[in-house]
């Protein structure tokens, strides 16, 4: 079973999609986020009006992977001198 971590500050709200509730269709609110499996994450919401929760799975691919390191590393960050 997988852990869940409370929602940090850190992830800008705008970045995470707010799904409308099944039952009563208002906003719901991001609750929790949980690990689901390699690149796999768990998104919990939950209704803030009639609370009922709804679970998504979101996938990520390896950011070390992605096209957009190697535009980076050739850019012109340079060490410190």
């Amino acid at each position: 079973m997988s852990q869940s971590q409370p929602l940090s500050s850190n992830i800008p709200f705008a970045a995470i999609g707010r799904p409308a509730c099944p039952k009563c269709k208002a906003p719901m609110m991001l609750v929790s986020i949980g690990l689901e499996g390699p690149g796999v994450d768990l998104y919990t919401f939950e209704c803030a009006i009639c609370h009922c929760p709804l679970e998504t799975l979101a996938a990520y691919g390896d950011p070390m992977k992605s096209k957009g390191l190697g535009r980076w590393l050739q850019g012109g960050l340079n060490s410190p001198k």
